[in-house]
């Protein structure tokens, strides 16, 4: 089975993108270490910072309208070089399935299941995942829009559930901090959440009009910004100085609710909220890598190597890290520059070389 071209529209490219960034709403931890109670600003300074980013990879598919990243590498940089470049890639994609599953792993050992082995959870989810790819990856950007009713609908309860908690106290003081920390807090944003849209190249071929695919991508990643900022928002005006303490902000918040000792325990729904957009994501990164391995490969399908790549990360995300702690502070101080290399530096190369060398999908059919 190869890529289906052609067969989603812009509405669900664009909710795909949005629920893939709420998958990173258990990552906000290592944001609020760095930035504390000014980390809602955070969202919107960082996607100011990952607009030249998405304008690149919509210039990069605008000039190769139909082509994943891979194939595009093939023929910016001819079929040597550009096979090596996409390896890159497809490590960063690796890399990414891999430290979401432990995050995944880690969220529902730490907060749901403490007696099971980390081992046993993260092999069920990627099972599914595999399940969903085998399935047809077209029908899950469907049910995207499923996700984001899901999604935005929990936060909004939640928020109405908590009000009478609230302290818009614990804002203040506005912006105190070092500026090197916003600028700290702004890269880790793009970089570790928005940046990993980069995987959108690689689907974009399956838009109805793959020349478009720039502005879902953009209002996608907008939207999902100031979901992040309401998201963060939250957590600091309930948590207050706990916020910049626990691990899962995000996650803690929502134990605050209790309505007339009738609803309580909201947390376990919005548990299964999180592991569903978590599982999206997961899916999204494997499908991405099995993918472009497979295009590498030149195999006619890719299911064959879909168990095998859903292995690989298995054991990746056993030993990617230690502790929870090791986590958030990998995602707090390197992860921006690891994660920039293959979201901006290469796909900045890739459109500038291409520029040079005049070279796009037209060019390519002449030739």
């Amino acid at each position: 089975m190869k890529l289906e071209k052609g067969c989603i529209s812009g509405w669900e490219f664009l909710f795909s993108v949005f629920c893939f960034m709420q998958g990173t709403m258990l990552r906000s931890g290592f944001i609020i270490s760095v930035t504390r109670n000014d980390s809602w600003a955070m969202a919107f300074t960082g996607l100011l910072l990952a607009l030249p980013i998405v304008g690149i990879y919509a210039a990069l598919l605008y000039s190769f309208p139909g082509k994943s990243l891979i194939e595009i590498d093939d023929i910016i940089f001819g079929p040597v070089l550009g096979k090596a470049v996409s390896i890159l890639y497809l490590f960063f994609f690796l890399s990414l399935c891999a430290l979401n599953t432990r995050d995944l792993g880690d969220f529902v050992v730490g907060y749901m299941m403490p007696e099971t082995p980390i081992a046993a959870i993260n092999l069920l989810f990627l099972l599914v995942c595999v399940y969903a790819i085998y399935k047809n990856m077209k029908t899950l950007l469907r049910l995207s829009i499923v996700f984001c009713i899901l999604a935005v609908g929990a936060i909004v309860f939640n928020f109405i559930l908590i009000l009478k908690d609230v302290q818009v106290d614990f804002l203040k003081p506005f912006f105190r901090l070092p500026p090197m920390k916003y600028v700290q807090g702004t890269v880790s944003v793009t970089a570790v959440p928005m940046g990993e849209v980069l995987a959108f190249i690689m689907l974009a071929p399956m838009l109805k009009k793959s020349q478009k695919a720039g502005k879902p991508l953009l209002f996608g990643l907008t939207s999902s910004a100031v979901f992040m900022a309401v998201v963060i928002l939250r957590d600091i005006i309930t948590l207050g100085p706990l916020v910049s303490v626990v691990s899962l902000a995000s996650f803690e918040s929502v134990r605050y609710v209790s309505l007339a000792g009738v609803l309580t325990r909201m947390e376990s729904l919005y548990a299964v909220v999180l592991i569903i957009l978590f599982l999206f994501k997961v899916s999204i990164l494997l499908y991405a890598f099995v993918l472009g391995l497979s295009e590498l490969l030149n195999l006619k399908s890719y299911l064959p190597l879909t168990l095998l790549s859903a292995s690989l990360v298995f054991f990746y995300s056993l030993f990617v890290f230690e502790s929870v702690m090791e986590n958030m502070n990998w995602g707090a101080s390197t992860a921006p520059f690891f994660s920039l290399t293959f979201e901006f530096l290469l796909p900045a190369v890739s459109l500038l070389v291409a520029c040079l060398r005049k070279v796009n999908s037209v060019s390519e059919v002449k030739s």
